[in-house]
């Protein structure tokens, strides 16, 4: 069986994850050899599936970073003379977004249809995410879409939190019609996940009403003080490498992840391993918005307005307010 995966960011690699532990339980002791188009792997890829032997065990066969190759068209129309009997091969197409959110290697509609001949064609992109998860939501609880998104929003997007949560709604609605008050008392609100993302369009848009409402009406101020805290120490870190020609705004993700990303992830270590290439790209992109005595001067007086909380001198909800709405001022 022939599959050609492609998508974008993290989309993709959950698909891609999902297709790989599909086809192992299928095929439990099935061999996998892995061939990367972007180190020269393809006469090795060619190499492999022209092999076939009556003793030979089920073969999982994976073509990465197919975006490095230029005559994938080509390689779709070599594809039909191969007998894939014995085979799994999946062929993996990463597409890239701008910042604006717009695929810059978009894989065309000619090599789509000369696949679409052979292969199992899947598509994962962050829409086709978005949309599934919205639809998967609807259908479990039988509510409409409003109050699908609604529900997303306060529980997170992670689609295996999503689904221990929705199995236990239905456990206690166990046939009654969906309120969001009925179950909202029950259900796990992804705070964190929520602030952040406040956090994130506050510094970036400098829009505070929203920020500044959420955190008094969930009394969210300490996990503030924590968030930001991150979110500013790792501009702090994007600023300095940018002064020390490190990294560079203009350059592409797929050379930052390949290139430069590993020679600086030490920088962006938690206590999960490093973040993923993709987050940081996208804050060296917005780096030129902050700069590294801001930064420090912010960090420093959050720290100080934390000890002066924590001591008794202060209070939270009153600093952390004044905080942000003085945040983008010459005093801060």
């Amino acid at each position: 069986m022939l599959y050609l995966l492609y998508g974008d960011t993290t989309p993709l690699q959950i698909k891609y994850t999902e297709l790989i532990t599909e086809i192992k339980n299928k095929y439990p002791n099935i061999t996998e050899k892995i061939f990367d188009c972007s180190t020269d792997d393809i006469t090795s890829f060619f190499s492999s599936i022209s092999t076939n032997s009556i003793f030979s065990p089920q073969e999982l066969i994976v073509l990465k970073r197919a975006e490095e190759y230029k005559h994938l068209n080509e390689l779709a129309k070599s594809m039909k003379l191969y007998n894939l009997a014995q085979k799994e091969v999946i062929i993996v197409y990463e597409e890239f977004l701008s910042d604006f959110g717009k695929r810059t290697n978009e894989l065309n509609k000619k090599v789509l249809n000369s696949f679409s001949e052979i292969a199992e064609i899947i598509c994962f992109r962050k829409e086709n995410e978005k949309k599934s998860t919205l639809y998967y939501v609807q259908r479990e609880l039988n509510i409409s879409e409003s109050e699908a998104e609604t529900l997303i929003t306060l529980i997170g997007d992670d689609y295996f939190k999503l689904k221990n949560e929705i199995e236990k709604i239905k456990n206690f609605l166990d046939g009654d019609a969906f309120t969001l008050e009925k179950i909202k008392n029950i259900i796990s609100i992804n705070h964190e996940a929520n602030l952040k993302n406040l956090i994130d369009t506050f510094l970036l848009t400098r829009e505070s009403s929203n920020l500044i409402k959420y955190l008094s009406q969930e009394n969210l101020y300490s996990l503030f003080i924590y968030l930001i805290a991150d979110e500013l120490l790792i501009y702090l870190k994007i600023k300095i490498l940018l002064e020390t020609n490190k990294c560079s705004r203009n350059i592409s993700y797929n050379n930052f992840k390949d290139n430069v990303y590993e020679q600086i992830s030490k920088y962006f270590a938690t206590d999960r391993g490093s973040m993923h290439p993709y987050p940081v790209f996208l804050k060296l992109k917005n780096g030129n918005l902050f700069n590294s005595v801001d930064l420090k001067s912010k960090l420093e007086l959050l720290m100080k307005i934390e000890y002066e909380i924590k001591s008794g001198k202060k209070m939270i909800d009153i600093e952390i307010e004044n905080y942000i709405l003085d945040f983008f001022t010459e005093k801060n």
